[in-house]
């Protein structure tokens, strides 16, 4: 690979790192944080192509749920105690109420379980659990609100050197 390679290489891993901390960023101010695995989560791929370069993320599958919202006809919740095996919506509902140090994390489930159900997720009382306003698109708001960013942070010069190694790997001069 040669130095000017290795140079829009290390350009695309400076999107990435600034497009990952904005993903971060906006989930927290979502007020979506609880153990922080899923901000940890978040991972990306480069990947190249004889005329792209392409920055593909990743995360906790859970994350697609914060991203879009769940509607109410969705919500895995009959409204009551069952006589079935225990329900992982529940249990996951009552380990979080447990970890928010909530005295009856059975009934707080239940009673979270039961506002999902009417209105979906997330509801509109969890606003106030965000700094922002916003408790979905994370991701979409993020990309948005950065659209110009990847374009911006190239200068005419890097788009030069691009058409230079694209030219080169069209030449065969580049072997990766």
């Amino acid at each position: 690979m040669d130095i000017k390679t290795l140079l829009l290489d290390k350009k695309a891993v400076q999107v990435a790192e600034f497009f990952k901390k904005e993903l971060t960023n906006e989930f927290l101010m979502q007020g979506h944080r609880d153990t922080g695995k899923f901000e940890k989560s978040i991972e990306y791929d480069i990947l190249t192509n004889v005329d792209t370069i392409e920055i593909v993320f990743s995360y906790l599958k859970y994350g697609i749920f914060l991203e879009k919202g769940v509607s109410s006809n969705k919500i895995p919740f009959g409204g009551g105690a069952s006589k079935k095996a225990t329900s992982l919506y529940i249990e996951a509902l009552k380990n979080w109420a447990a970890r928010k140090g909530m005295l009856k994390p059975l009934s707080a489930a239940f009673a979270i379980a039961k506002m999902h159900k009417k209105e979906g997720m997330p509801t509109k009382g969890s606003v106030k659990f965000s700094k922002n306003g916003r408790r979905r698109n994370f991701q979409s708001f993020t990309l948005k609100a950065n659209r110009n960013f990847a374009n911006q942070f190239f200068s005419a010069k890097d788009i030069t050197l691009i058409q230079t190694v694209l030219i080169d790997i069209l030449n065969g001069t580049i072997i990766k």
